[in-house]
């Protein structure tokens, strides 16, 4: 099943970069589960999509760009670069027009020729540092 689950995995693209939502209906079960996702955020191919086009509505031109991946049994692991610029709400940061350029890693669980769950990893801090949000300061090292 692992050439299965990867081809799979790397369909999700469709859904992130491109809003499709027949990819997202095609692609994800009904039962489909986000654990990345805030509570409450609906699950299936519907709450997948919506999340996409959130992330969409905060960065203009987000892009996953695929890096590597891999799979074993029903489990693939995509690495991504995710890019875009900064111009709608997220997570309470008001738009900054910064771009982002972070990695990320989506671990996508398949069950019967459907994604069923999600997993996502991400560079937090750093696209955090990106938008001004924090500070990242290199620690000195003891003398």
């Amino acid at each position: 099943m692992s050439n299965d689950a990867l081809a799979l995995a790397t369909e999700m693209g469709k859904v992130f970069n491109d809003l499709d939502e027949e990819a997202a209906l095609t692609y994800i079960g009904a039962e489909f589960v986000d654990h990345e996702a805030p509570p409450g955020t609906p699950g299936g191919p519907l709450g997948y999509l919506g999340t996409a086009r959130w992330v969409h509505s905060a960065f203009e031109g987000a892009k996953w760009e695929h890096l590597d991946s891999f799979a074993e049994g029903d489990r693939a692991v995509l690495r991504l670069r995710f890019t875009g610029r900064h111009v709608g709400d997220f997570l309470g940061i008001e738009p900054t027009q910064r771009p982002v350029d972070v990695e990320q890693t989506h671990i996508y669980r398949v069950e019967n020729g459907l994604v069923v769950e999600h997993w996502g990893y991400r560079q937090d801090l750093l696209m955090l540092s990106q938008l001004g949000a924090i500070t990242l300061q290199t620690p000195t090292p003891a003398a």
